[in-house]
């Protein structure tokens, strides 16, 4: 049977029939509000994703060839299916934001590496009810594909690159193994290789768009949590404070949330990730908001804790001190040369001496403290790599020297279990994260719209309509 995909090198295209090019997602023609001319997704130019597949591809072994597919669709129940998010790696190198699957060749020879899309575009029927998708002539003529295939030809497509590659290196396979025999095999045979470690190395430092998005997405996010300070009072809502973010966000462009929204009040705010956000937070009480949104493909994440009714009581306000010190403190070591290893370590330093100073592990010194009851009230990392996921670049280790262009949350805190003996400290729950910058001229913090200061969150309080 005969391909209908199509090739093309350079200057050389070989057009089957003259169909339309259907790009199934936004172009600067239909979507100008979203895209200048030249981007090929909002903010990042089309030769731009090119120098990004050739970073792979010459960072990749020689002769190998990479195989990056999309996100799956996930359903919630039958045929009912949940917001599609796409697969990170997938999204840096391509744009596409659908169903589909990249593969980039590494040539033994200087020239450039070979790319290859397969895409889901031409089933009339799946499209009457899901609306259209990449074609093969939008994936040549617009995201840049040296060649095409729909995706129902990739097993015959992918058996001689994939037999004939010096190695295999994908981060996802599990999905493909399903519709690509060669795969399967390669994998039997020990052939197959983590990607991730040489891309996320790519991923890590951002350029000047990517920099440019996560910053809006940031600023969104904060005025929303702001917007969320200034609507508070006491007896108000988890979820009210929730809805209230999210409508904010996504007003302002944002496609969903970074991840589940914490809204915790009064003894709830110790659960790290509690996300139930259904009960009302009394007077008296702090409310934490740990939260973000994704815009245009760059996550932001915040958490602030502030006192419903207005006024931090005098334990809660010992407590928050301690936070917003150990925090100030963390962010002026976000340089290029440090290391987050480095900043957790001081972190735990530094809240071990704040503890120490509050008494409440009773006369222990700093040192014994810092030895083992700091994880009672301290339990995670002081931050994490932020950018197209929440926890971006997972492979990147924490002892990486930062470097000019990394973005990352810094969220020390400290969480103090609701039981006796802990007296009016019992129950409170305070995490201060910014999303930080490293630059040369030093830490950026990219959430400073919402105000960490206690005296400016007990201003903002209640300045606006009550939810």
């Amino acid at each position: 049977m005969a391909s209908t995909g199509i090739i093309r090198r350079a200057t050389q295209r070989l057009w089957a029939g003259a169909r339309r090019a259907v790009p199934g997602q936004p172009t600067p023609e239909s979507h100008p509000e979203l895209l200048a001319e030249g981007d090929l997704t909002a903010g990042v130019s089309g030769s731009e994703y090119a120098e990004r597949r050739q970073r792979l591809a010459d960072a990749l072994p020689a002769g190998s060839v990479a195989v990056i597919p999309a996100a799956s669709t996930s359903y919630m129940a039958g045929l009912i299916p949940y917001p599609y998010r796409q697969d990170a790696d997938f999204r840096y190198l391509t744009g596409i934001n659908q169903d589909g699957v990249a593969v980039i060749e590494s040539s033994e020879s200087a020239q450039s590496g070979w790319y290859r899309l397969f895409v889901p575009g031409g089933n009339a029927q799946a499209e009457q009810w899901t609306g259209s998708k990449l074609n093969v002539e939008a994936a040549l003529d617009q995201f840049g594909a040296d060649e095409a295939h729909p995706m129902a030809e990739m097993d015959r497509h992918l058996q001689a690159p994939l037999s004939s590659a010096s190695q295999i290196l994908c981060s996802q396979e599990r999905d493909l193994l399903r519709e690509v025999k060669t795969l399967r095999s390669a994998v039997d045979a020990g052939r197959v290789r983590q990607l991730s470690p040489i891309l996320h190395d790519i991923r890590w430092r951002k350029s000047q768009a990517e920099m440019a998005l996560a910053e809006r997405s940031v600023s969104v996010a904060a005025s929303a949590m702001r917007r969320c300070m200034e609507m508070s009072h006491g007896g108000v809502l988890e979820h009210q404070l929730a809805a209230t973010f999210e409508y904010e966000c996504k007003m302002a462009g944002a496609s969903c949330m970074s991840y589940p929204q914490v809204v915790a009040g009064g003894p709830d705010a110790c659960t790290i990730h509690y996300s139930r956000n259904d009960k009302r937070v009394q007077d008296g009480e702090l409310v934490l908001m740990d939260a973000g949104c994704e815009l245009q493909g760059y996550c932001s994440d915040i958490t602030r804790a502030w006192p419903v009714s207005g006024t931090y009581s005098k334990a809660q306000r010992l407590v928050y001190d301690v936070v917003q010190d150990v925090h100030r403190r963390c962010v002026e070591e976000c340089v290029v040369g440090g290391t987050l290893r480095a900043i957790h370590q001081l972190s735990i330093q530094l809240l071990s001496e704040g503890l120490a100073d509050l008494r409440i592990f009773g006369l222990l010194p700093p040192a014994e403290i810092a030895r083992e009851p700091y994880r009672l009230v301290y339990p995670h990392s002081v931050g994490h790599w932020l950018g197209m996921d929440t926890h971006d670049t997972s492979t990147i280790r924490h002892d990486r020297l930062l470097q000019d262009g990394v973005i990352m949350a810094i969220e020390p805190g400290l969480y103090i279990p609701d039981e006796p003996r802990f007296g009016d400290f019992a129950g409170i729950g305070i995490r201060i994260e910014d999303d930080v910058a490293i630059s040369a001229s030093g830490p950026r913090i990219l959430s400073r719209d919402v105000p960490s200061d206690p005296l400016e969150i007990e201003r903002l309080i209640g300045s606006r309509r009550p939810l």
